[in-house]
C-alpha cells in the first residue's frame, strides 16, 4: 500500500513551503514522493516548483477538491499504480472543507491501495484565529487533523506561541505537533510497515481497538447497521452524544412514528442540531450509520447502537 496524506491549511498558511522542506527529507530516506496539488489558479506554478525537487506532481486547477474538483481528484488517485515505498500527498487549497473530503477518501472502495489518510494541517501561527469570518473554517481544518505544523513561529513572542499551541490543542487535543523532519520519519515508518500489504480492508476499519497487532492507523471510517426503526428522540440523543473521536457522522434512518419513510441524517461539526432530510432511497436501502474520525472505538460505537433497540 501507499501512505496517503491530506495536507490542509488556510490560504497562505505555508503548505507549499512545508513541502519544499519535507520532500528532500523523504527522498533522503529512500521514500518516493507523489503529489496532487489543488489550487484555484496557480497549481501549475507550484507544481513546477515542487517538481524541481524530484517529486511526481499532478496539478489540479479550479475548485476545491472537496467539491468541484473532487471527481478529478478521485480519478487521479485511482490511476496511481500500487508503488510500495512511495507516499501520496494531496495539497488541498486553502478553502477546503476537510471533513467532507476525508469521508470520500476513507470510504471510496477504489482507493484501497492507499492507507487510510493522515491529515497534516499547516497553521500560520501569527494569524491563528485572526481571520474574522473565516476563523470557523481554519478551526474546522484543524479539528480533523492527525498532525499539525505551526508555521512562521519566528514572528511570535513566547507568550503568543504558547497561546496558539493551547488554542490548537483546545480545538483538537488528539493532533500531534510536528516538523518536516519528524513528519518525514513518520511517513517512512508507515511506508515500511505497509510495504508488503497490497490493499486494506475496503470497509475502512476505524482504528478498531480490537486490533492489537501491526500498524494502528489513526484515521478511519466504518459503516455499521442501525435497527430497522428507532424512536426519534432516542436516536437524536444518540447522535448528539457521540464521542469526540467521531468528527463526522451520517447515514439513513427510519423512525417508529414514521416507519414508511427513510431519512438521511447528518451530524455536522460545530452545529448542535442533527440535520434530517426525507429521502426516497432505492428499494433495498437499509438503515445505517457511517462514522469518520480519529482513534474511534468500534466496540463503543456498536454498544451505543445496540442501546437504541
Amino acid at each position: 500500500m501507499i501512505p496517503l496524506v491530506l495536507m490542509a491549511g488556510f490560504l497562505g498558511a505555508g503548505k507549499t513551503r512545508f513541502l519544499t522542506t519535507l520532500i528532500p527529507q523523504l527522498l533522503e530516506r529512500g521514500v518516493r514522493v507523489r503529489i496532487v496539488l489543488n489550487d484555484f489558479e496557480n497549481a501549475k506554478i507550484d507544481a513546477a516548483r515542487l517538481g524541481e525537487l524530484d517529486a511526481l506532481v499532478t496539478p489540479l486547477n479550479g475548485e476545491c477538491v472537496c467539491c468541484g474538483s473532487l471527481r478529478e481528484l478521485l480519478d487521479t488517485l485511482q490511476a496511481v499504480p500500487n508503488d510500495p515505498g512511495s507516499v501520496m500527498l494531496i495539497e488541498a487549497n486553502g478553502a477546503t472543507e476537510t471533513d467532507e473530503l476525508l469521508g470520500y477518501l476513507t470510504t471510496d472502495t477504489t482507493l484501497t491501495h492507499f492507507t487510510l489518510p493522515l491529515q497534516l494541517t499547516v497553521i500560520d501561527a501569527a494569524r491563528w484565529q485572526k481571520r474574522w469570518w473565516n476563523n470557523g473554517l481554519e478551526a474546522a481544518q484543524t479539528t480533523t487533523a492527525t498532525h499539525v505544523h505551526l508555521n512562521w513561529t519566528d514572528k511570535l513572542t513566547p507568550t503568543r506561541r504558547d497561546a496558539v499551541q493551547q488554542g490548537v490543542a483546545a480545538v483538537n487535543a488528539r493532533a500531534a505537533f510536528t516538523t518536516p523532519g519528524e513528519f518525514a520519519a513518520t511517513l517512512q515508518s508507515l511506508a515500511d510497515s505497509v510495504r508488503e500489504t497490497p490493499r486494506r480492508d475496503p470497509q475502512g476499519v476505524a482504528t478498531a481497538h480490537r486490533h492489537r497487532h501491526g500498524h494502528t492507523h489513526p484515521f478511519g471510517s466504518v459503516a455499521l447497521p442501525l435497527p430497522r426503526v428507532v424512536e426519534r428522540a432516542r436516536f437524536l440523543a444518540f447522535v448528539q452524544a457521540l464521542p469526540a473521536a467521531v468528527v463526522r457522522a451520517k447515514g439513513l434512518v427510519r423512525f417508529v412514528d414514521q416507519p414508511a419513510d427513510m431519512f438521511v441524517w447528518n451530524r455536522v461539526p460545530g452545529r448542535k442540531k442533527v440535520q434530517l432530510d426525507e429521502s426516497s432511497p432505492h428499494a433495498d436501502a437499509e438503515a445505517t450509520a457511517l462514522f469518520i474520525g480519529v482513534g474511534m472505538s468500534l466496540d463503543d460505537l456498536e454498544l451505543r447502537i445496540a442501546a437504541l433497540t
